[in-house]
């Protein structure tokens, strides 16, 4: 499971989520300006101390911008190497 935490404006965000379509990969995007993803996002910014998106849960896995990840191609590549 791949769960993109993003916000609509962030292009990073977009490029994630289109390499990700383009790759056939299935994966939830999980606005973090709605009201009704509020309480998960803010488990996810407590659990990652970051508030940066795109978050990336895949699995238990979590990758953070500027931690686990410098490149949205990087992000794509670590993300396709967790589903392994």
């Amino acid at each position: 499971m791949v769960k993109i935490y993003s916000i609509p404006q962030c292009p990073y965000c977009n490029e994630i989520k289109e390499k990700l379509t383009e790759d056939n990969i299935e994966f939830t995007d999980v606005n973090v300006f709605l009201e009704e993803n509020k309480e998960e996002y803010d488990a996810i910014i407590l659990k990652t101390q970051s508030d940066e998106v795109p978050i990336i849960r895949v699995g238990n896995q979590l990758l953070v911008p500027n931690v686990s990840f410098h490149s949205i191609t990087e992000a794509h590549d670590l993300t396709k190497k967790f589903l392994v």
